[in-house]
C-alpha cells in the first residue's frame, strides 16, 4: 500500500507543479522522474532497469526528429506565407477563407505537429480578420478543431498517436488506412458545425478587401533557400513512412535520419534549434498530460 500512495503523491506533486509553471516544466518533470526512481529503489518496487524500460525511445526519437523538422521549417516563415497565399485567393469572403485555411491546417496538422501549426497560422488568421473588419472567433475556433481533427488521422499528427502506434506496433499507414475516413467525415461535421454557429459573422461583408490583396506572402519568407531543402527532406521522409513497413524501418530512424540530414543540407543556427526542440517538447508533454 505504502508504494501506491508514495507513487502517486509524487505524480500529484509533479502535475501540480507542472500546472503552476512556476517552474519551468522541463525541470519539474525531470525532477519527478528521478524522484520516482529514487523511491522506487529505497521501497523496492522500482528499479533502474524498469525504469530504463519504461521509456520508449521509438516515441521519443519519432517525436525529436518531427519537432526538428517543423522548427527548422517555421524559422523560414513557411507557414505564414502559405496562409497569407491561401488567404488572399479567397476574395476576401469570410467563409471561403475560413474553409481554405480550415483546410490548410487540416493537411499540415496530419504530418507536422498541430500545437506548431495553429500556433503559426492563428497571428496571421487575426491579421487577417482585423484587415476585413470581421471577427476572428470563427478562425481560431475552427483551426483549433480542425487541427485536432487532421491529427487524429496519421501516426506523426498527434503525440498520443505516437504512444499508441509505439505501443500497439501501429505502422503510419495503418493510422491512415483506419482513421482517415473517420476523419474526413468529421472534417465536414466540423465545417458544418461552425458555419452554422457563426453563419452572422461568416455572412458579414469584409470592409477592405484590397488590403488582403496587397499583402505580400513573399515578404513571409526568411529563407527561401532553406526552405526549399527542409521541404525536400520533409516530402522525403513523408514518402518514406508511407513505406517503411516494406524498408523494415521504424517512423522514429525515418524522421531522426530526416532530421539529420536537413541540419547537414541547411546548417541552421543550433541554438534556435534547440529551442525549438525544447518548446516542441514542452507542448509535447502537456498534450500527454492532458
Amino acid at each position: 500500500m505504502i508504494d501506491y500512495i508514495v507513487s502517486g503523491t509524487i505524480f500529484l506533486i509533479t502535475f501540480i507543479a507542472i500546472l503552476s509553471e512556476r517552474v519551468d516544466r522541463t525541470i519539474v518533470a525531470m525532477a519527478g522522474a528521478g524522484a520516482m526512481l529514487i523511491a522506487g529503489l529505497v521501497l523496492g518496487f522500482y528499479s533502474q532497469d524498469a525504469a530504463l524500460e519504461s521509456i520508449d525511445f521509438n516515441t521519443l526519437g519519432l517525436l525529436l526528429g518531427m519537432i526538428v523538422l517543423v522548427g527548422m521549417l517555421a524559422h523560414t516563415g513557411f507557414f505564414q506565407y502559405l496562409a497569407i497565399f491561401m488567404a488572399k485567393r479567397s476574395q476576401g469572403k469570410p467563409w471561403r477563407l475560413l474553409l481554405i485555411l480550415g483546410t490548410i491546417t487540416t493537411v499540415l496538422s496530419m504530418f507536422l505537429d498541430n500545437v506548431t501549426t495553429i500556433v503559426l497560422i492563428a497571428p496571421i488568421s487575426i491579421l487577417i480578420a482585423e484587415i476585413l473588419g470581421i471577427s476572428p472567433i470563427p478562425f481560431l475556433i475552427s483551426l483549433a478543431l480542425l487541427a485536432n481533427t487532421g491529427g487524429v488521422a496519421t501516426l506523426v499528427g498527434d503525440p498520443p498517436n505516437i504512444l499508441i502506434g509505439s505501443a500497439a506496433n501501429f505502422g503510419f499507414n495503418d493510422f491512415l488506412i483506419r482513421l482517415a475516413p473517420i476523419v474526413a467525415v468529421a472534417w465536414v461535421g466540423v465545417i458544418l458545425l461552425i458555419r452554422y454557429l457563426f453563419r452572422r459573422d461568416l455572412k458579414k461583408k469584409p470592409r477592405d478587401i484590397d488590403a488582403l490583396a496587397h499583402l505580400d506572402e513573399k515578404e513571409a519568407l526568411h529563407d527561401g533557400k532553406a526552405l526549399k531543402r527542409i521541404l525536400t527532406v520533409l516530402g522525403v521522409v513523408i514518402l518514406l513512412f508511407f513505406l517503411h513497413t516494406l524498408l523494415h524501418l521504424s517512423p522514429a530512424v525515418i524522421a531522426l535520419l530526416g532530421a539529420a540530414a536537413a541540419m547537414l543540407w541547411v546548417q541552421p543556427d543550433l541554438e534556435q534549434v534547440l529551442k525549438e526542440v525544447e518548446w516542441g517538447c514542452c507542448f509535447s508533454l502537456e498534450r500527454f498530460l492532458f
